[in-house]
């Protein structure tokens, strides 16, 4: 495990922490801790994606790719630069469930869709955060919510770690429970 690992590991356990308390409090507290742990579960998942790309981007490997691939990826921008197109080094956003997506396909060729229930309920998940951190409206967040996202963020990561790794993700007998002790 890369010490960028142990780092979306412990963003994962923050967030579990976060709802733990959250189940303590009443009120602004309680609102506050709910909005934390979301984002910091989503935050999570996304680290997970990075450390997995960059570690099947290395050399020899990132030639299996395809530049559009690598460019998915990596949330780099493709150009076309003196007869061939290369990476730049402008930033691409890219929605998050693309790279899953892609991720997924390479790597089972097998295709998400609604029937993967872990899938469909990180994608609730997302639409929740994306609710909270581009607000058009108030957002009432609630227990059972942002335990079902820290739960979908756990389960996409690791069938995301049988498919590129074909391993489990270490992290995933924890639960939703917090280990403490990894807590900086």
């Amino acid at each position: 495990m890369t010490e960028f690992d142990s780092f979306a590991t412990q963003l994962l356990e923050e967030s579990k922490t976060l709802l733990e308390k959250a189940k303590r409090v009443e009120g602004f507290s309680k609102i506050t801790y709910y909005h934390s742990s979301l984002l910091l579960a989503i935050s999570a998942l996304e680290a997970c994606i990075n450390s997995i790309a960059d570690e099947i981007l290395i050399d020899p490997y990132k030639n299996e790719y395809t530049i559009y691939e690598q460019g998915l990826l990596l949330e780099k921008d493709v150009r076309f630069d003196k007869g061939e197109f290369v990476l730049s080094n402008g930033l691409k956003i890219s929605r998050i469930t693309d790279r899953i997506e892609f991720l997924y396909y390479k790597f089972t060729r097998k295709r998400l869709d609604g029937t993967y229930q872990w899938y469909a309920n990180l994608r609730q998940s997302i639409d929740i955060r994306n609710k909270l951190v581009h607000p058009k409206e108030q957002l009432r967040i609630s227990d059972n919510q942002v335990e079902l996202a820290i739960l979908s963020v756990i389960e996409t990561i690791n069938q995301l770690y049988l498919a590129v790794y074909k391993r489990k993700f270490p992290a995933y007998d924890w639960g939703i429970n917090p280990r403490k002790e990894l807590l900086l």
